[in-house]
């Protein structure tokens, strides 16, 4: 019976995180799913192999792992750290307003929200596909402005 209590908590963040999806780029309905529903599941499985302190580590290692597998590739890390911190905090916060229900729910909406401002803070979404952007070497030897040399010409009259 208490699995199915469980189970009912995911099936309404699922839902309640699927119906905010259309107003999120890919980007970030990915991440948001991602760290979501790797909370939620690093919550339950650590709550079944450590009890209260299990959940808390779970929901932090699920919420990091479901946002770095999910983030692009140069936001990788910071949606982990965005993920495992939200995660951490929503499950401790649901816990003591609603129980292990809320625990689940706390951890996969703190997860989701975590991993999203992770991965909308790191710098990958900003970067140039530019070759030679900051590179040291192209500019030391492409030059904006070349010296100008006068043509002289010799008539031997």
């Amino acid at each position: 019976m208490d699995a199915k209590k469980h189970g009912m908590g995911a099936m309404v963040l699922l839902g309640a995180l699927l119906m905010a999806g259309p107003a999120l780029a890919s980007e970030d309905l990915n991440t948001v799913l991602g760290g979501g529903l790797g909370g939620v599941a690093g919550t339950m499985i650590g709550k079944q192999l450590g009890g209260d302190t299990g959940a808390l580590v779970g929901a932090a290692v699920g919420g990091a792992a479901g946002g770095a597998a999910t983030a692009n590739k140069g936001n990788k890390n910071e949606a982990a750290i965005g993920g495992a911190v939200g995660a951490l905090g929503g499950a401790a916060i649901g816990k003591s307003v609603g129980g292990d229900t809320g625990r689940l729910i706390g951890a996969g909406v703190g997860g989701a929200g975590g991993a999203a401002i992770g991965a909308r803070t790191g710098d990958g979404h900003e970067s140039r596909n530019d070759r030679y952007y900051d590179d040291r070497r192209y500019h030391k030897h492409h030059k904006k402005y070349k010296k100008h040399r006068k043509h002289r010409w010799h008539d031997d009259d």
